[in-house]
């Protein structure tokens, strides 16, 4: 997913509260943190683990204007009530 995101020039984040930087490193993409002023046009949520639903990542997440959810963990109709574009596989 994250080679073909790079070939229309996305520049990708990663972010998993279970990995460590070197881990997500290993994807390659650039390990995302909180404390950046990174405009994220869109989010990939590719694993559903818990903690995502217990961070404020969430809430960040939920206010982005498009988001795909592959695992499923978001209430769709909750988003699109919210006004946001979202998809899942």
């Amino acid at each position: 997913m994250v080679k073909e995101l790079k070939e229309f020039g996305v520049e990708a984040y990663g972010y998993d509260p279970l990995l460590s930087k070197e881990e997500i490193d290993g994807f390659g993409v650039k390990v995302y943190d909180f404390n950046l002023d990174v405009k994220i046009d869109c989010v990939i949520v590719a694993v559903a683990h818990d903690e995502f639903k217990k961070n404020p990542f969430l809430a960040q997440v939920l206010s982005l204007e498009r988001k795909c959810d592959v695992r499923g963990m978001f209430d769709g109709k909750e988003a699109i009530s919210k006004g946001l574009y979202y998809k899942t596989l």
